[in-house]
């Protein structure tokens, strides 16, 4: 599942926790099947990462926590 950052700025941190929990277990997933060779579309274990790193970006956002640089 692919989700932009508009949608996800819309969501709380309680709901992102719970997207970021779905995502990590369908990219777990997708992984066991690219490594069975049953997977299709191996661009999606991509997009799933960047999705959960976008997740994980906003919640830092949100909580005020201080980027590192």
């Amino acid at each position: 599942m692919i989700l932009k950052s508009k949608d996800i700025r819309d969501k709380t941190t309680v709901e992102l926790q719970e997207e970021l929990v779905k995502l990590r277990k369908e990219l777990f997933e997708s992984k066991m099947s690219f490594h069975s060779r049953k997977l299709e579309n191996t661009s999606t274990i991509n997009q799933l990462k960047k999705s959960i790193a976008r997740i994980l970006t906003i919640i830092t956002e949100k909580e005020g926590a201080p980027i590192a640089s």
